[in-house]
């Protein structure tokens, strides 16, 4: 056996030991809820629960076996990362109860239920607020305790910890403001009460390394307004409890939810692991479908997992994809295909947005690399690591974030979504800020491409009425150059349904590209009558006058679309051609620059830039450019007789 081989299944069993137990469920401290409360009382408030809804939720915890602990003992159990010791059922229901603000809530109808069931809380307090001094008008929804009923408070058990002493927001104060603030808070609940207050909350939930490091040296915790389980050093997160969280509700936020990652897959082996690995820390469980792999697929996804199936290739997406939902068992699923990876920054938001059970749908923003800046919506990578050496990436939205519900599931056999059947279970959508990285034209694309072409003609073939599918089809047909095809579908699309603008700005591009330039303006001009900043439509418009040899409105419409788009690299390309013609060789090459700018390996670009410093006089900075767009493999023999013209002169050698 070899080395690699050996490593390799090293790796796996380390893996399969790490998601065996995480999917075993033993429960941790850092898996114990902390309950955030802000008042208790009948005021209209959202932050105000009523005393029946509070007495009816700490009847539910006492009834289930529920136990409340300190904030200290669940410091020291998170930090030394034990799991809950006596593993009988009612022990392994722990719970902190926080009360933010101080209010006298928490004290009249709070206390007096807590002491009922047997449990205790910790209470984060404003001096200046008890003091009745600067209390803003939006806090002034309910009063404050007295000094003296939290000082009873603490002699019944209950935790002390400040809330700042002025509650300001302390990324706005200096470090010696800061310090100030902290000791005075301090000093003053320990004078007043005679307990220390060992505990903090950030003020409007705003810190930072420096104002937590500032916490951590007066105090042993730190809570956040951020929801979910989350507890990092100086920056717990908590449960938000609310006038309108129902019972049911309440009852979901205090257990830790689980996520399956489910994917589906055939010969991924070039991409899989890294896919894997970006979720690993993430989720759960991994479902994967295998639809047919012949390469190391299977391999490698055993690495990391054991639920692995089988399933014979239908040309249907969705009965894919479905079919991974139907082995998953986490409370929310995850979608990500092999050749995509989930940003290193992703976990702390998806652990806090799935604490949110009023959300039925995640949509996730997918960054698709590419070295296309044509492609609608291109914008420059950042970092080119990241990327994998392409220059740019356009963006799609879709859900991959959702509850597994009874019902939900997938439709449509290529380009399958799940978010018709959550609108349809009345589920609320929303966007999270959340990346995943794309990397589809590392893969030979026009391979695809073709496949999808097929399952989207059935598609068509079975919903003939469905102006989506045509649209769909249309838009494949354009990517694959058969453009007679694509206009045939696309003007279908617009017939049957003529509000969206995307089919009619690719049937003006169809149309254009087949060399019809009036129809392609008038097309364009359509979609400017409904979006007349489209910047897309302004360079089809240009392209359209340039080919008519009017380089004027060419370069007006050109400028357009720079102009609503400063990152539309051809338009930069394009009036930086005209500008040469023109012979305006200084502005030629701005523009040239700034398309280089954009995408370093555009070799047009170059090209062009090598033709204006030319026809500028300048064969030496000619030639280098000439130079780059060779190596990036543009009109290499053109190039090649242009860069031999030159050095011929003998006035530059290459």
């Amino acid at each position: 056996m070899n080395l690699c081989l050996k490593i390799q299944l090293i790796n796996a069993k380390i893996h399969k030991m790490k998601m065996e137990i995480k999917m075993e469920m033993k429960m941790k401290y850092s898996d114990i809820p902390i309950l955030m409360y802000h008042d208790i009382g009948e005021e209209k408030s959202p932050w105000s629960v009523s005393p029946q809804a509070f007495y009816e939720q700490m009847k539910f915890l006492k009834e289930n076996g529920y136990q409340t602990i300190s904030l200290s003992q669940l410091k020291r159990g998170v930090d030394e990362g034990r799991e809950i010791e006596d593993r009988k059922e009612s022990d392994l229901k722990k719970m902190v109860i926080t009360f933010d603000d101080a209010r006298r809530g928490a004290y009249k109808y709070a206390f007096p239920v807590l002491q009922k069931f047997g449990f205790t809380a910790c209470i984060y307090i404003v001096p200046e607020w008890i003091a009745g001094v600067n209390v803003p008008a939006l806090e002034q929804y309910s009063g404050f305790c007295s000094w003296m009923q939290l000082k009873e408070l603490a002699d019944h058990g209950w935790e002390l910890g400040s809330h700042s002493f002025a509650h300001k927001n302390l990324l706005q104060l200096d470090a010696t403001s800061l310090a100030k603030d902290l000791d005075s808070a301090k000093k003053e609940i320990e004078f007043r009460t005679g307990h220390t207050a060992r505990h903090f909350c950030y003020p409007f939930g705003k810190y930072n390394d420096e104002v937590a490091e500032a916490v951590l040296l007066r105090h042993e915790t730190a809570v956040t307004v951020e929801k979910g389980f989350g507890k990092g050093s100086g920056h717990y997160a908590r449960q938000w409890m609310m006038r309108e969280t129902t019972l049911d509700t309440f009852s979901r936020l205090l257990r830790k939810p689980t996520i399956s990652l489910c994917m589906i897959v055939k010969n991924e082996a070039q991409f899989l692991q890294g896919c894997l690995e970006s979720a690993y820390s993430l989720v759960d469980e991994m479902i994967i479908v295998d639809t047919g792999s012949t390469d190391r697929t299977i391999d490698l996804a055993k690495i990391y997992t054991d639920k692995i199936y089988s399933l014979a290739w239908t040309d249907d997406f969705a009965a894919a994809r479905n079919e991974s939902l139907k082995h998953a068992t986490g409370d929310w699923i995850l979608l990500l295909d092999a050749d995509e990876v989930l940003d290193s920054g992703s976990k702390r938001i998806i652990d806090e947005a799935i604490n949110c059970w009023e959300i039925a749908g995640y949509q996730i923003l997918t960054r698709n690399y590419t070295s296309d800046s044509a492609v609608s919506g291109w914008k420059p990578a950042e970092d080119a690591t990241l990327s994998c050496g392409l220059p740019g990436w356009y963006p799609s939205l879709k859900v991959r974030l959702f509850q597994r519900k009874e019902g939900v599931k997938f439709e449509g056999a290529v380009h399958e979504m799940v978010e018709k059947t959550l609108t349809a279970l009345n589920g609320k959508i929303q966007a999270l800020p959340v990346v995943v990285h794309h990397y589809g034209e590392l893969r030979p694309k026009e391979e695809k491409v073709r496949r999808n072409v097929l399952l989207t003609k059935k598609k068509v073939a079975d919903n003939p009425q469905d102006a989506k599918a045509y649209c769909e089809l249309g838009i494949q047909y354009k990517q694959l150059g058969q453009f007679a095809e694509a206009e045939e579908a696309l003007r279908r699309s617009v017939e049957l349904d003529p509000q969206p603008l995307t089919p009619l700005l690719n049937l003006a591009i169809t149309v254009q590209k087949q060399g019809q330039y009036d129809e392609a303006m008038n097309l364009f001009w359509k979609v400017l009558q409904h979006d007349e900043k489209n910047s897309e439509a302004y360079f089809g418009l240009g392209f359209c006058y340039f080919q008519k040899q009017d380089l004027e409105k060419a370069k007006e419409n050109f400028g357009l679309a720079a102009y609503y788009n400063p990152l539309f690299v051809e338009a930069y390309v394009n009036l930086g051609a005209i500008a040469e013609k023109q012979n305006k060789f200084t502005e030629a090459i701005s523009y040239l620059k700034r398309a280089l700018q954009l995408h370093p390996q555009h070799g047009r670009a170059y090209y062009n830039l090598g033709v204006a410093y030319e026809r500028q006089g300048n064969l030496e900075m000619a030639l280098v450019q000439y130079g780059e767009a060779k190596e990036l493999g543009y009109k290499r023999e053109e190039v090649q007789e242009r860069m031999e013209k030159l050095t011929a002169l003998g006035s530059v050698e290459f």
